[in-house]
C-alpha cells in the first residue's frame, strides 16, 4: 500500500516513528534535573577524609625534612619533585595540582553507585605513584562506601607525582594505615616503570632501599618483567581475593592496568562494557598479548575506570581545573545527580 504520490506507507510510518523517538529523547533531557546525592553525606566524609590523609602526608613530610614544592601553590603537600631516579614519565604540573581535591573522592563514589555496587561488595584498584591524592581519594571513597578492595600499587612516578625517594606512595600508604587513617592496606606492590620492575631507575642504591622497604612489609611484591606472566600472576591474585569484583579503578599510567602498544589507549573517565566490550578486546573474558587489567575486566562484563586525563575530566565532572584557591568540600557538581521524567518516554 502507499500513499499518494508513490510514498510507501511503511515510510510514513518509519517516518512518523522516528519523529515521535526524536521528540520524546528530546523531552527526557529537557526534563532533566540535578539533585543532590542520595550518598552525599558519605562522599563528604569520603572527602574529608581524604583532606586529612593529605594534611598528614604534609606534616609527615616536614618531620623527614623534605620540602614542600615551590610549585605546591595550595599547600597540600602532594606534590613532588619535577625529577627524581624513581620518575618514569613526563606530567603535567597543573594536573598534578589538580589530582589534590578531595572532592574527587564524590566523584569516584559517584562511579560505585554508577556501577551498581553495594556495601560489602568487591572492587579493583590500580595505582600508580603518579597521583597519590588521586589514589588517597579512591581508597577514602572505598572506605567510606564499605567496599572490599584489592589494591595493587607501583613505586614508579611521572613528574610531581610521589616521586620523592624517601616517600613513595608505597610509603605514604602504609604511613597512613599505620595511622589508622585509611583502614585498608595495600594488597600488592611492583616498582612500576620499564617492564613494572623499575628498570629505568637510574639509582641502584636507591631501588634496593625501597625493596627492603617493601619487603620487610610483608606485602606481595611483584617482580616480573615478562608482560603477560605479570598479568596472570596478578589475575591469579585477584582470583583468590576479589572473584566477584564489580568494577575497576586505574589511577595513572600503570603499564598493568592500561597495557601496552595500541590496548592501552582506553578513554578515560567511566567506561561501561558493551556486548562486545572495548575496541581492543577480544570476545568472552579473552585477553591480546598487550591487554592490561581493565581491558581484561571489560571484555568481563565489569564496569571500569580510568583516571588520567585528568583536564578532560574536570569538564565531564565539575571538578575546577588547577585552582587557585583551596577547595570547599561538598561543594560542586560531583556531589550532584541527574534525574530524568521518564514517564512520557516510555509511554
Amino acid at each position: 500500500m502507499t500513499e499518494r504520490g508513490g510514498v510507501p506507507f511503511a515510510n510514513v510510518l518509519v517516518l512518523i516513528w522516528a519523529l515521535v523517538m526524536a521528540l520524546a529523547v528530546a523531552f527526557t533531557f529537557v526534563s532533566a534535573k540535578r539533585e543532590q546525592s542520595p550518598d552525599y553525606d558519605k562522599m563528604v566524609e569520603a572527602a574529608e577524609i581524604s583532606k586529612r590523609a593529605m594534611d598528614e602526608i604534609r606534616e609527615e613530610k616536614g618531620r623527614r625534612g623534605i620540602a614542600l614544592n615551590e610549585h605546591d601553590i595550595l599547600n597540600t603537600g602532594m606534590l613532588g619533585t619535577e625529577y627524581s631516579s624513581i620518575t618514569t614519565t613526563l606530567g603535567v604540573l597543573e594536573a598534578k595540582r589538580t589530582s589534590t581535591n578531595p572532592n574527587w573522592a564524590s566523584v569516584i563514589m559517584g562511579m560505585f553507585r554508577r556501577a551498581g555496587l553495594r556495601k560489602g561488595d568487591e572492587a579493583v584498584f590500580i595505582f600508580s605513584g603518579s597521583f597519590p591524592a588521586l589514589n588517597i581519594s579512591a581508597l577514602a571513597a572505598a572506605q567510606v562506601y564499605g567496599l572490599k578492595p584489592c589494591v595493587m600499587a607501583s613505586v614508579g612516578a611521572s613528574y610531581y607525582g610521589a616521586n620523592n625517594e624517601e616517600l613513595t606512595f608505597f610509603d605514604m600508604a602504609e604511613h597512613l594505615y599505620n595511622k589508622g587513617i585509611l583502614t585498608h592496606r595495600l594488597d600488592v606492590v611492583s616498582l612500576g616503570g620499564e617492564s613494572d620492575i623499575g628498570s629505568d631507575f637510574d639509582d641502584d642504591e636507591v631501588k634496593a632501599a625501597i625493596v627492603s622497604r617493601i619487603e620487610k612489609s610483608g606485602i606481595t611484591f611483584i617482580r616480573e618483567g615478562d608482560f603477560k606472566k605479570n598479568i596472570d600472576l596478578r589475575l591469579k591474585i585477584l582470583e583468590e581475593k576479589v572473584p566477584r569484583a564489580g568494577f575497576v579503578l586505574n589511577v595513572g599510567g600503570s603499564l598493568v592496568g592500561l597495557g601496552v602498544g595500541q590496548s592501552s589507549f582506553i578513554r578515560t573517565g567511566y567506561v561501561a562494557p558493551s556486548a562486545r566490550g572495548d575496541s581492543d578486546i577480544l570476545f568472552w573474558g579473552m585477553r591480546n598479548a598487550d591487554s592490561g587489567l581493565l581491558t581484561y575486566f571489560l571484555a568481563r562484563g565489569v564496569p571500569v575506570a580510568s583516571f588520567l586525563n585528568l583536564k578532560g575530566l574536570t569538564k565531564t565532572y565539575g571538578i575546577p581545573y588547577d585552582p587557585s584557591v583551596p577547595p570547599k568540600i561538598g561543594v560542586g557538581q560531583s556531589y550532584d545527580t541527574t534525574t530524568y521524567d521518564i514517564i512520557l518516554p516510555i509511554i
